[in-house]
């Protein structure tokens, strides 16, 4: 007897719909060449996965995650910044650089404020401490990707790093 799959989503009660044996079901996925090892999102979803654990390896003991990280490094470069601003130099949406904003200002690293010439633009600013606490991990940040990209010659290293670049811009 072959198993069958019904058409639908969730709970204990399959939706009314046609009902497929695992033949039809693999030659349907064999008809579309899906392959979920080789699909591009889910490979880089898994390089994600691994950069955020040698992240986390080079920072162990530190209660900061990649995204916070990434955060306090633009603060550095830029200088002060309006939240909206850092959300978009970070690729971080509204709710997220809002949650992040909050966990480095509850850290002490950095002060929230109003533009002198906007009073509705939140600007975000480093605190001494911001600044000396990011400077102090650069490094450990820069090992994390070396890491990272330790399988890979310098030359596939630059290369994937090129590449990635151009399907990140908008």
């Amino acid at each position: 007897m072959e198993e069958t799959s019904q058409d639908g989503v969730g709970g204990d009660e399959p939706a009314a719909g046609k009902s497929y044996s695992r033949s039809e079901i693999a030659e349907r996925i064999a008809e579309t060449g899906y392959d979920l090892d080789h699909h591009p999102a889910h490979i880089i979803r898994k390089v994600h996965q691994r950069a955020t654990t040698c992240f986390q390896q080079v920072m162990a003991g530190e209660d900061l995650t990649p995204t916070q990280f990434a955060a306090l490094a633009t603060i550095l470069r830029h200088g002060e910044v309006s939240q909206n601003h850092l959300g978009r130099l970070t690729a971080m949406d509204p709710s997220t650089i809002s949650l992040v904003v909050r966990k480095l200002r509850k850290l002490g690293l950095v002060t929230r404020g109003t533009s002198s010439t906007d009073q509705r633009m939140v600007i975000i600013t480093l605190t001494n401490k911001g600044v000396d606490y990011t400077l102090d991990r650069l490094a450990k940040s820069n090992e994390a990707g070396n890491r990272l990209l330790a399988p890979l010659s310098a030359a596939e290293q630059a290369l994937l790093l090129e590449l990635l670049q151009r399907i990140s811009e908008d």
